[in-house]
C-alpha cells in the first residue's frame, strides 16, 4: 500500500484524526515497557490521548512545530509531529538547532511496508529545511522495534535515562 502513500502537512484543526494513532501507539508502550508499571500506573488509552492533545497543542502553536500525516486510500495510515528547538552549547557541538521527533505512529496492519520509513525521511527534510542539522528522539528502552527502526535510519544511542521513585 506505500506505493500509493500520500505524506503531508496536517493542519491543528485535525488533531482528533490522530486520536486512534496515538491510542495505539500508547497501548504497544504499555505493552513493551511492562517493567515501568511497579514504578508508576499507566493511564488508560483516553487519558493519555487527552495528556498527548494538550500537548500537541502546545507545541502545534509555535511555528517551529508541524505534523505530518501518511494517508493511502484516503485513510490516515500514520503519522509524525515534530518540531525544531534552539540547541544551547553543551559538551558536544551540535549546531543552534536540533530536530525532535515527538511521535511517529504507523497503524499496525499497515507496518512494515516503509510507511514509518517515508514519514521518517519527510520529517528529516523538514528539520534541514527549518535549519536543523541533528534530530533527537525518546524510544522506550524495552521497545526493541523501534530501536531497532531508528538504528536502521541512522541513529545512534546518545543518553540513557534512568527513572526511579522515592
Amino acid at each position: 500500500m506505500s506505493q500509493h502513500l500520500l505524506i503531508g502537512h496536517l493542519s491543528a484543526d485535525r488533531l482528533d484524526d490522530l486520536e486512534p494513532l496515538w491510542k495505539a501507539l500508547h497501548t504497544h508502550h504499555v505493552a513493551v515497557a511492562g517493567h515501568l508499571e511497579e514504578l508508576s500506573p499507566s493511564l488508560s488509552p483516553e487519558a493519555s490521548w487527552r495528556h498527548r492533545r494538550a500537548k500537541y497543542e502546545t507545541w502545534l502553536a509555535s511555528p517551529d512545530a508541524f505534523v505530518l500525516a501518511a494517508e493511502a486510500g484516503g485513510e490516515l495510515v500514520g503519522y509524525a509531529l515534530a518540531r525544531v528547538k534552539d540547541q544551547p552549547p553543551g559538551s558536544w557541538e551540535r549546531g543552534a538547532k536540533t530536530g525532535v521527533l515527538e511521535s511517529l505512529s504507523v497503524r499496525a496492519d499497515q507496518r512494515g511496508g516503509g510507511i514509518g520509513t517515508r514519514l521518517f525521511e519527510a520529517v528529516r527534510a523538514e528539520f534541514v529545511a527549518r535549519g536543523a542539522r541533528e534530530y533527537q528522539l525518546d524510544v522506550i528502552a524495552t521497545n526493541a522495534d523501534a530501536i531497532r527502526f531508528y538504528t536502521r535510519q541512522g541513529l545512534v544511542p546518545y543518553v540513557t535515562t534512568l527513572v526511579g521513585r522515592s
